[in-house]
Parts: structure tokens; sequence; C-alpha cells
């Protein structure tokens, strides 16, 4: 399953990476916001969500890293990359993937410290580069053991622009 999984992520982002264009370099962006954690069950738990992502000028590709706890003490940790489709100056659309640490504190056990979350988000860019979005994901430790319940959760989030050093230098 693990390797499922990274296939399916390299099948996305190496594809897109490799078609499109170069661009200036645009600000990082730190996304702060609220969710659902395990949304599409009878019990979910709110969520506050913290990210992390730098814009490197590589092809729309940004590395990212996130964090994010539950009411009831679920911890998540990763780390991983996003890659920004621009669909117009004010939309984009962003899959990501990223591996990380889960701790379930008191509440749903993942089977494995080790998961692994994919996600689809969309946003509003506004002129200054801050958006205003949502984001599905799905964290899961890929099979790596018998169990392996996986979460899903809903986030809504706002995107504070950085500007970049070198971009400064200019």
């Amino acid at each position: 399953m693990l390797q499922k999984t990274l296939f399916l992520a390299l099948l996305t982002f190496l594809p897109l990476a490799a078609f499109s264009k170069d661009k200036e370099q645009g600000p990082d962006h730190l996304m702060v916001g609220p969710g659902i954690f395990d949304v599409d069950k009878t019990y979910p738990k709110f969520l506050a969500h913290l990210e992390y992502r730098w814009d490197v000028n590589c092809h729309n590709v940004r590395p990212l890293v996130g964090f994010f706890i539950t009411t009831n003490q679920g911890v998540y940790a990763c780390g991983g990359v996003a890659y920004d489709i621009f669909i117009g100056p004010h939309f984009v659309i962003t899959p990501s993937f990223a591996a990380g640490v889960f701790a379930h504190g008191w509440g749903k056990n993942l089977g494995f410290p080790i998961n692994f979350r994919s996600a689809m988000e969309m946003a509003y860019v506004f002129k200054d580069k801050g958006r205003v979005g949502a984001q599905f994901n799905h964290i899961s430790n890929a099979g790596m053991l018998h169990r392996n319940p996986g979460a899903n959760s809903l986030i809504f989030y706002f995107a504070v622009p950085f500007s970049n050093v070198k971009q400064a230098k200019k």
C-alpha cells in the first residue's frame, strides 16, 4: 500500500512540474485555520491547523511543514510538497502530499504513528497574494500495519503571505 501511495504522489507531481512554466518567485505562506477531523464519521472533532509553505521558484512545487491538534488532543506534524495550479489570476487548486507522525491523544487511533496525508484544496488569491480557501485531506498509515482506519479532515484557512528575501533583493 505504501508503494501505491508513493507511486500516486509521483504521478501527480512529476508531470505537473515538467509541463509548467517558470514563474516569478512569489511569497511564502503561513496557513492558519479551523477544521473538522474525521469529518465523515459519527463523532468528528474540531481541529486547529497551522502550515508553512515556501515558494522556491521550482515550477509551482512548494515544500511544506504542517501541524494540527484536535479537541481530544490528537496531534499530527508533517512535511511534504504541494503544487499550485493557477486557474486565472485569483483562483488556485493545490494538491499536496506529506509524511508525518500522528499521536492520537484521547481520540481516534490510526494504527501506527507514521502516517501520510494526501490533500486537495481550492483557494481565492487576493491582490497581496494572501489566500482564503478550503482543504480536504486524508491521513492514513498506508497499510503498514493490519489496522489502517484512516481519517478525513476538512480545513478552512487563511494563508498570510510573507515576502521572500531573494525577491526583496531584486
